[in-house]
């Protein structure tokens, strides 16, 4: 479920000297803008182990929790109480406290830390824009949808377009963009974006250099690429605090006149950034002060935020049910390796009707469980089994004549994880032919050694589920994990040599399965259907 974190053992060492030291720059408080917060902390109010690398040693250690993470957030806030603004850049609604509670626990447990201007994120809208609007109740922040239409919706009148505040003699203004992907990822309803990110940047930054705003920062849910995009293209944008790509920025970004910060994810850390200000207001950029904070020992729990906590998690069911199921799940590892998966159909089709895309093809070993679930609830704990790797799917475009050899890869993988499991395609396999032989060179280079024939009868499924041949010049809109696209994993080089237009959808198994039981309550893998036929 938890990605790993790795990080320089001394960015641990003086990340969290400075939260018990009360450092602070020799520059007066009077000049200076504190900026502190979170990214993509998806729900996980409580810390977990993680596995960090120290002196090339890797260790796992208990980090994040909502009530160290406010330790954090209260001690910078005492270091300076009149400049220092809380923020978190949103996907914050998740996991098993929004499933009991909806956004009461969490959003009451944010607001006790001290958060004090919010991006919502794409998840945030994952139960639909209702869910949301009547989470804020409970929210004592304020919420920013600059570049969100929500007229019209529940969400109006409880967000606002921008936020300003004078502190320490500057003049601060605060605005949030928005993922493009949002109707592609989640549930919005009837919340629409005004417009691309760059457009609704320019306009917001018009908007406050209307208002005599000193200092402009943008809180963001767009990924660390995006952020510097937009510092590229548009001007007056002096702080990015961003998220969505779950990427750490270790060291301070600079792109332009434009300081740029992401969060990671999962509550693992705290950033936190010292903006000293000229006579005239300004951040001197150049004497920005950046730090990484781990949220790990000896950081300890905010004893009020822990009192609440402790509260709802006595609440907790000891499952969280999201549904049921009428029919067996085979999770077993020959399952997945030796022929079709009923389970890997219905993740996958999933997956197809929901980004729309021709083909999804993912690796066997990519679905976990290792098991049979009988009949009965389908729980949370049941489902992060299944999606132990929690990767991102990411869409592509790919000719055909590629998806021949990928094929013919998935053949030569027969038994092991590397058999591919699709949706959108047909291909038969006969065991007792050529199989295709790869080698990955010194250079880092791949080399089909042995072309393979072992597969045959490739088929697309078009719109009204006719079947019609591959076409080797086509271009074909794929889907798959990232562990296949990004790494070439299990030797699958053609996704990341050969696709294009690749798209990081940041949906994974677990979130298209829930995603689907938020609108129904029974999930069944239907029987086996041929898509997938092995020949001795």
């Amino acid at each position: 479920m938890h990605k790993k974190q790795n990080i320089l053992l001394f960015i641990l060492l003086i990340s969290v000297s400075i939260v018990f030291s009360g450092c602070t720059s020799a520059t007066s408080q009077k000049d200076q803008i504190t900026i502190v917060g979170t990214a993509d902390i998806q729900g996980l109010m409580e810390p977990f182990k993680q596995e960090y690398e120290i002196n090339g040693s890797k260790v796992e250690i208990m980090g994040g929790g909502i009530s160290r993470i406010a330790s954090v957030l209260k001690q910078a806030k005492s270091e300076n109480p009149s400049g220092t603004f809380v923020l978190s850049s949103g996907d914050d609604l998740m996991g098993r406290y929004f499933h009991t509670f909806k956004g009461e626990a969490i959003y009451s447990l944010m607001s006790e830390s001290g958060y004090g201007v919010y991006a919502p994120g794409n998840h945030e809208f994952d139960k639909g824009t209702e869910v949301f609007a009547k989470s804020l109740d409970y929210a004592s922040f304020d919420t920013i949808c600059s570049d969100l239409i929500v007229e019209g919706t529940a969400l109006e009148g409880r967000c606002v377009s921008y936020k300003i505040v004078n502190a320490n003699g500057a003049k601060i203004g605060f605005f949030s963009l928005m993922t493009e992907d949002l109707p592609l990822i989640t549930s919005p309803g009837k919340v629409k974006l005004s417009a691309d990110n760059t457009v609704s940047a320019r306009k917001m930054v018009e908007v406050l250099k209307g208002e005599q705003c000193d200092i402009i920062i943008a809180v963001t849910h767009i990924g660390l690429d995006q952020d510097k995009s937009i510092a590229q293209k548009v001007e007056g944008i002096d702080v990015i605090f961003g998220g969505h790509s779950h990427e750490v920025t270790k060291q301070l970004v600079r792109v332009g006149d434009t300081l740029i910060v992401n969060g990671g994810e999962e509550g693992s850390y705290v950033l936190k950034l010292l903006l000293h200000l000229d006579n005239n207001h300004r951040i001197k950029k150049e004497e920005a002060e950046y730090f990484l904070i781990p949220v790990i020992d000896p950081i300890t729990a905010d004893k009020k935020v822990e009192t609440i906590l402790e509260a709802y998690k006595a609440q907790l069911p000891a499952t969280v049910v999201l549904g049921k199921t009428t029919v067996e799940w085979d999770l077993t590892t020959d399952a997945l390796r030796k022929g079709e998966s009923s389970v890997a159909d219905l993740i996958n089709d999933l997956l197809r009707d929901k980004f729309s895309v021709d083909i999804v093809m993912n690796n066997g070993g990519a679905f976990r469980g290792k098991k049979v679930y009988p009949p009965g609830n389908i729980t949370d704990t049941m489902l992060h089994e299944i999606d132990e790797f929690s990767n991102n799917a990411y869409m592509m475009n790919i000719k055909g004549k590629y998806l021949q050899q990928i094929l013919e890869h998935s053949a030569a993988s027969y038994g092991r994880g590397g058999l591919m499991q699709v949706s959108g395609i047909h291909y038969t396999i006969d065991l007792s032919k050529q199989p295709q032989v790869i080698k990955h060179n010194d250079d880092g280079s791949w080399t089909i050694e042995q072309a393979g024939e072992r597969v045959s009868n490739i088929d697309i499924v078009m719109p009204d589920g006719s079947l019609a041949p591959v076409e080797d010049d086509k271009v074909y809109k794929v889907l798959s994990n990232a562990y296949l696209v990004t790494h070439s994993g299990d030797g699958y080089f053609w996704f990341e040599q050969y696709g294009t237009d690749k798209k990081n959808t940041y949906t994974t198994f677990y979130t298209v399965m829930a995603g689907y039981l938020e609108k129904h309550t029974v999930m069944d893998p239907k029987p086996v259907d041929g898509r997938l036929k092995i020949l001795p």
